[in-house]
């Protein structure tokens, strides 16, 4: 087996690894999971708590 062969092989599992990161990301069972996420940061408070205000 020389070099190019191994090159190859590292070449298709990148690429399949890579389609199963997408498959995962774009799959419709975890759109709750990331709207989820994306909507934290618009609920969470601004305001400081005044038990941590340190005053």
């Amino acid at each position: 087996m020389d070099l190019n062969w191994a090159r190859s092989l590292f070449t298709v599992w990148v690429f399949i690894s890579f389609m199963l990161v997408l498959f995962i990301v774009l799959n419709k069972r975890n759109k709750r999971n990331y709207d989820d996420a994306a909507n934290s940061i618009m609920q969470d408070n601004d305001t400081p708590d005044n038990d941590k205000s340190g005053h």
